[in-house]
Protein backbone atom coordinates (compact mmCIF):
# COMPACT_ATOMS: atom_id res chain seq x y z
CA UNK A 1 0.00 0.00 0.00
CA UNK A 2 1.17 3.51 -0.80
CA UNK A 3 2.01 6.16 1.74
CA UNK A 4 -0.83 8.70 2.15
CA UNK A 5 1.48 11.28 0.59
CA UNK A 6 1.68 9.09 -2.53
CA UNK A 7 -2.05 8.75 -3.09
CA UNK A 8 -2.78 7.91 -6.69
CA UNK A 9 -3.59 10.76 -8.99
CA UNK A 10 -6.19 10.81 -11.73
CA UNK A 11 -5.77 10.89 -15.50
CA UNK A 12 -7.07 14.45 -15.41
CA UNK A 13 -4.35 15.51 -12.95
CA UNK A 14 -1.70 13.86 -15.11
CA UNK A 15 -3.01 15.71 -18.15
CA UNK A 16 -2.98 19.00 -16.28
CA UNK A 17 0.57 18.52 -14.98
CA UNK A 18 2.29 16.43 -17.65
CA UNK A 19 4.38 19.29 -18.99
CA UNK A 20 5.62 20.10 -15.49
CA UNK A 21 6.42 16.40 -14.97
CA UNK A 22 8.44 16.15 -18.18
CA UNK A 23 10.25 19.41 -17.41
CA UNK A 24 11.05 18.11 -13.91
CA UNK A 25 9.36 21.12 -12.33
CA UNK A 26 7.33 19.18 -9.76
CA UNK A 27 8.29 18.50 -6.18
CA UNK A 28 9.46 15.01 -5.27
CA UNK A 29 6.09 13.78 -3.98
CA UNK A 30 4.08 15.06 -6.96
CA UNK A 31 6.70 13.73 -9.38
CA UNK A 32 6.50 10.31 -7.74
CA UNK A 33 2.68 10.35 -7.79
CA UNK A 34 2.56 11.14 -11.50
CA UNK A 35 5.29 8.59 -12.19
CA UNK A 36 3.30 5.88 -10.43
CA UNK A 37 0.24 6.75 -12.48
CA UNK A 38 2.20 6.76 -15.73
CA UNK A 39 3.62 3.35 -14.89
CA UNK A 40 0.14 1.88 -14.52
CA UNK A 41 -1.93 3.77 -17.11
CA UNK A 42 -1.15 2.94 -20.75
CA UNK A 43 -3.22 5.85 -22.05
CA UNK A 44 -1.42 8.47 -19.95
CA UNK A 45 1.96 6.83 -20.65
CA UNK A 46 1.25 7.12 -24.39
CA UNK A 47 0.34 10.79 -23.95
CA UNK A 48 3.60 11.37 -22.06
CA UNK A 49 5.64 9.69 -24.81
CA UNK A 50 3.85 11.73 -27.48
CA UNK A 51 4.43 15.01 -25.65
CA UNK A 52 8.09 14.16 -25.02
CA UNK A 53 8.56 13.37 -28.73
CA UNK A 54 6.87 16.64 -29.69
CA UNK A 55 9.18 18.56 -27.37
CA UNK A 56 12.23 16.81 -28.88
CA UNK A 57 11.04 17.59 -32.42
CA UNK A 58 10.48 21.25 -31.58
CA UNK A 59 13.95 21.51 -30.05
CA UNK A 60 15.49 19.99 -33.17
CA UNK A 61 13.57 22.42 -35.39
CA UNK A 62 14.66 25.34 -33.25
CA UNK A 63 18.30 24.23 -33.51
CA UNK A 64 18.73 24.06 -29.76
CA UNK A 65 21.24 21.23 -29.97
CA UNK A 66 20.97 18.20 -27.71
CA UNK A 67 17.46 17.72 -26.53
CA UNK A 68 16.11 16.80 -23.18
CA UNK A 69 15.34 14.12 -22.11
CA UNK A 70 17.05 11.87 -24.64
CA UNK A 71 20.14 13.92 -25.47
CA UNK A 72 19.63 13.52 -29.23
CA UNK A 73 20.85 16.36 -31.38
Amino acid sequence: MFSPALQRCTCREVGDRLSEYLDEELGAVDHARLGLHLASCPRCAAAARALAETIRALHRLAGKGPCWPCGDA
